[in-house]
This record gives C-alpha cells, structure tokens and sequence, in this order.
C-alpha cells in the first residue's frame, strides 16, 4: 500500500483539497474499493481508494446522519 498525502479537486466547492489515511487504518480491510468519508468545511465526499490506496471513485453524500443506540 502506498502511503502519504493525497490531492483532490472538491466536487462542490472546487477548491484542491488534500487528505491523508493514517498508516494502517485500513489493515483489515477484506474487500476493495474501500469506502472512505472526507469531511471538508459543511459538506462531506465519499471517497474510494483500491488496495493501493490510489483514489477510484468520489461521490458526493446527500446526508450526514449521527447514529444513535
């Protein structure tokens, strides 16, 4: 897995934002593409790197709900 800081253009707002996986988040992760969530200023991206952490897909999120027990 290639690690260290990666850029991307914010679908929303434009600006080039950079965002990094901390080394060994997502150790255990079974299956890829593995869905990560950007949060940047009010809105939130949903990001998904393959298994060399490379970016393969970026949606944007309709909502963002808290979950509660």
């Amino acid at each position: 897995m290639s690690d260290g800081p990666r850029w991307m253009q914010c679908p929303i707002c434009k600006e080039t934002i950079k965002w990094n996986i901390p080394k060994g988040a997502l150790k255990d992760v079974e299956r890829f593409p593995a869905a990560i969530v950007i949060k940047h200023h009010d809105h939130y991206l949903v990001c998904y790197v393959d298994s060399h952490l490379q970016l393969a897909d970026t949606e944007v999120a309709s909502l963002f709900i808290e979950a509660t027990d």
